[in-house]
């Protein structure tokens, strides 16, 4: 018996019909075919940013983007790009999932993005390590510990209503759409 095995291929960010047709006219205007090319790049503050470029497509390639790495491949894979305006824009398209513990005060959040590279920790009085976005968040809504673990999270947190949930989610939703490298704050050498 002979098996064959297809190679599988990774995720790929969705281009909306205004970016190809957006592509189609830069074709044209260029005579030759283009593609996006994307870079990924982190500021002073480790927020990062998306940058869109167009460039001509090799022979090679059967895809309408190109990455500058891989890095930046799978940190856009769960994305899309919109024409709006004039200009190219990525949505990070964040997914959330909030799920019950056999603990009622600890609360699991997973998603699609990683919260963190490796297992974090931290209790209440430690939260001015967290980079302020989510410090802030912590505190306000009252958590007392933290651990994260790269898509997963999970909130220790006395009373968790509705709204709160909501908050805390928005606070998630901004945090990943800034493409923060790390929960922590950066070393101050480094900002």
């Amino acid at each position: 018996m002979i098996s064959f095995f297809k190679k599988k291929e990774s995720p790929q960010p969705v281009l909306h019909e205004g970016v190809i047709q957006r592509l189609r006219k830069e074709s044209e205007i260029q005579k030759k075919e283009q593609i996006l090319f994307v870079r990924f790049v982190q500021n002073k503050n480790g927020m990062g940013e998306v940058q869109v470029s167009f460039s001509d497509k090799l022979p090679s390639e059967k895809k309408l983007i190109r990455f500058i790495d891989k890095n930046t491949e799978m940190v856009l894979k769960n994305g899309e790009f919109q024409y709006e305006e004039g200009n190219i824009y990525f949505y990070p398209n964040v997914d959330l999932i909030w799920t019950s513990t056999p603990k009622k005060e600890i609360h699991k959040i997973t998603s699609n993005y990683e919260f963190s590279k490796s297992k974090l920790y931290l209790e209440s009085k430690d939260f001015s390590d967290f980079n302020p976005l989510l410090e802030t968040c912590f505190k306000n809504e009252n958590v007392n510990s933290v651990f994260m673990d790269k898509n997963i999270c999970q909130l220790e947190i006395e009373t968790l209503d509705e709204a709160k949930e909501i908050r805390i989610s928005e606070v998630f939703l901004t945090f990943f759409s800034s493409f923060y490298t790390s929960p922590l704050k950066l070393p101050h050498h480094l900002q």
